[in-house]
């Protein structure tokens, strides 16, 4: 039988059990405040509908996992929101099946089934970052930083600064957008470390590295804050001295990305810097801890291809011709002889 609470209550209570790490939880909190939206504009859709109706389980219908991907493709969010968002909505609605807050024609796993068949199988699709991402970084170097002392030019002057510290700090480190986001002004002692610890997936630490670019990048911003706030990079608005949320340091990428007519969201820096150390010889399991990989496999189905061009100059540096390969078969027999 279904329950007739409001779904935002159900949504706290289902996250006021949730054990987990506050990384996941305000994953999953993200990801079910989404889904309360798109149901409000899915209810709004419904023929007869009452916008000021609270929203309930009832709205809930064996389409509702392919709908909500297709809905989040339509709004533009990233491939890594569509995972996540996903994966909360699951969670949540099995928490509501075992509440018996769902109606009775629901099933999770046709819900589910319908989904695969929208979803692409590939679990590791080959990464293409944009070979002109430093394009992005080489923007916000550019911008001329505002003069004066007035509360306008400041803030302009430290969003800019912001922005240079973030996406140098993303190419220095290879890092996920989390584990940036998440660093206090101490882990990088404000520009002066050349390597910070970060917790990673499955909570486990590892260090980044942070080049002489980043470190100045990240001194002159810290250095105009005048501030002590602990997180390293924050809130110039209303909300002065707040952490930055994931999704406005995405927006930092984006905007630069959309004035360059670009596609490169903040993960294409990962992959841009793993396809950068393989080329240049890096070998994989130096890329496996730089990246924090649990399993090396892991770093070769993603990566591994892009070592391609270095096996092929291996292959033609260490392949005869026949008329070459005949000489030296000659030569090593009269040595014999």
């Amino acid at each position: 039988m279904s329950d007739d609470k409001p779904l935002s209550e159900q949504i706290e209570n289902y996250l006021g059990q949730l054990f987990a790490s506050p990384r996941t939880q305000h994953t999953y909190e993200t990801g079910l405040r989404v889904f309360e939206k798109f149901l409000l504009e899915k209810n709004k859709t419904r023929k007869g509908a009452a916008p000021s109706v609270a929203l309930t389980l009832d709205l809930i219908d064996t389409d509702v996992l392919q709908d909500f991907q297709a809905w989040l493709g339509k709004n533009n969010y990233s491939r890594f929101s569509h995972k996540t968002y996903l994966a909360s909505v699951v969670a949540f609605l099995n928490y509501a099946l075992s509440k018996d807050w769902l109606p009775e024609t629901f099933s999770l796993e046709r819900a589910r089934a319908k989904l695969k068949l929208v979803t692409r199988r590939s679990a590791y699709p080959i990464p293409r970052p944009d070979p002109a991402l430093p394009r992005l970084i080489r923007y916000y170097d550019d911008l001329p930083l505002p003069d004066g002392e007035n509360e306008k030019a400041r803030r302009q002057r430290l969003q800019i600064l912001r922005s240079r510290a973030f996406v140098h700090l993303l190419y220095s480190s290879a890092g996920r957008l989390a584990e940036v986001a998440a660093l206090n002004r101490k882990d990088v002692a404000d520009g002066r470390r050349k390597e910070a610890i970060v917790t990673g997936k499955g909570d486990k630490e590892r260090f980044i590295f942070i080049t002489a670019e980043a470190r100045a990048a990240i001194a002159a911003y810290v250095g105009e804050r005048r501030d002590t706030f602990e997180p390293l990079f924050i809130s110039h608005a209303r909300a002065y001295g707040k952490r930055l949320s994931h999704e406005m340091l995405w927006r930092t990428v984006s905007r630069a990305a959309r004035n360059l007519n670009m596609d490169v969201s903040p993960h294409d820096f990962r992959h841009f810097r793993a396809r950068q150390m393989l080329e240049q010889g890096a070998p994989l399991e130096a890329i496996q801890e730089i990246l924090g990989h649990s399993d090396i496999g892991t770093t070769r189905r993603v990566y591994a291809h892009y070592s391609k061009p270095s096996i092929r100059a291996i292959f033609e540096r260490t392949t005869l011709s026949p008329h070459d390969a005949a000489q030296a078969s000659a030569a090593d027999g009269e040595t014999q002889d």
